[in-house]
């Protein structure tokens, strides 16, 4: 929006006349770290955000992982390694029986 009663109409007097200019100037004018003048605000906005999109995602798919057949409990915040969400739930109770046992029930593996 434009405004009669600011400055150049509101608008900021810098021009530029690419990427590459537009880089020099800023360099030029503030010094490299102005390169990452906004980083913090911006910073304070987004991580919020991918931590609570994180968690809800980590929550969901423990939710339809579980209704799926595999035994982890969605409510469980026990870390597991990631391989046993890879596996079809009988290949995972025979990878269990085979740690407890040391021998395979099937001559053909699952995996």
């Amino acid at each position: 929006a434009q405004s009669s009663y600011l400055p150049h109409c509101g608008g900021v007097d810098v021009h530029f006349s690419g990427a590459v200019d537009c880089f020099r100037q800023i360099v030029k004018a503030q010094g490299v770290l102005g390169l990452w003048n906004g980083l913090t605000a911006n910073l304070l906005k987004i991580v919020p955000y991918f931590g609570v999109m994180f968690g809800t995602f980590e929550f969901c798919k423990r939710i339809c992982l579980y209704q799926n057949g595999y035994i982890v409990s969605p409510l469980s915040y026990k870390l597991t390694p990631g391989v046993d969400q890879s596996l079809k739930p009988q290949e995972l109770r025979e990878l269990k029986k085979f740690f407890k046992t040391g021998q395979l029930k099937s001559k053909k593996p699952t995996l």
